[in-house]
């Protein structure tokens, strides 16, 4: 089950890396409808969560039962600077960091799948979770990503 997870999220990670690829500097910084995210914007938080979620995998595999440390996500684009960073290396970023987690993850054993850490709100969860939410993210932003195309 957790292999099928995992290539979910790599599927989805492709389509967005796919989607992403269509941007150029005429279009990217541009909201299709008042108050939604720039095709920039997506990718900025798409980055910093992916970041975000690598290290939780990482964490939960060599440390026994770590702490999840939620994200503030809705700060983000003011306090992280948004209007001043560069969607190229964001969207560098987010390739490099699904290629990085597909190669790590794609080996586990199934004990490694299970291996928990501790969530604020969720409890124990374990590494299969993990990555499934982060498939759905995933998932989510790449359609908001087309959408904003």
């Amino acid at each position: 089950m957790s292999q099928e997870i995992l290539s979910e999220y790599f599927q989805h990670y492709q389509a967005f890396m796919a989607a992403a690829k269509k941007l150029d500097s005429t279009n990217v910084a541009i909201s299709k409808l008042p108050g939604e995210w720039s095709p920039a914007f997506i990718l900025h938080h798409v980055a910093d969560a992916e970041m975000h979620f690598a290290i939780r995998y990482f964490n939960a595999l060599t440390i026994d039962k770590p702490a999840v440390i939620p994200f503030e996500e809705d700060l983000y684009p003011s306090v992280l600077n948004y209007e001043g960073r560069d969607w190229s290396t964001s969207l560098s970023l987010i390739e490099s960091i699904g290629k990085l987690v597909h190669v790590t993850l794609s080996p586990l054993t199934a004990e490694q799948w299970e291996k928990n850490s501790i969530h604020p709100e969720a409890g124990e969860v374990s590494v299969s979770f993990l990555i499934g939410k982060a498939r759905n993210h995933m998932e989510s932003h790449t359609q908001q990503l087309i959408n904003s195309l």
